[in-house]
């Protein structure tokens, strides 16, 4: 995995070209959930969040959890640390959505942070 130094981040993004799966835990458009598991391709990895490619299209700000392989990855320590981690897979929300020209999409994630309050309504799902 090699950095990406291209912009101002707090976290440097590494390429990271690795399959993953996704489920949608909630929506914000209807408050439902996804109980599939659903398939990307990891772009790039960051302490803070993750970019993939899907052939799926999560709403922005529906909340994932993503089950992938991070712990083979330079900045596992960093992640467990700080990002929000149920059954092995990390949680994260839906900031960045982008339609490529094959009809597939980027989805910008932010990880959900250890220290964060979440919403009563997530809690009893990830429980």
């Amino acid at each position: 995995m090699s950095p990406i130094h291209s912009d101002k981040r707090e976290f440097l993004r590494y390429r990271c070209d690795k399959p993953m799966r996704f489920k949608i835990l909630l929506s914000p458009k209807d408050n439902s959930n996804a109980l599939k598991l659903l398939c990307g391709i990891s772009k790039n990895l960051s302490a803070s969040g993750i970019l993939f490619a899907s052939d799926t299209c999560p709403e922005i700000s529906s909340i994932l959890v993503l089950d992938m392989d991070y712990r083979t990855t330079s900045i596992c320590q960093e992640i467990e640390e700080k990002v929000l981690i149920v059954d092995g897979k990390l949680i994260g929300k839906v900031v960045r959505i982008e339609e490529k020209d094959d009809g597939t999409y980027n989805v910008g994630v932010a990880f959900i942070k250890k220290s964060d309050q979440l919403p009563p309504e997530i809690e009893g799902l990830l429980k």
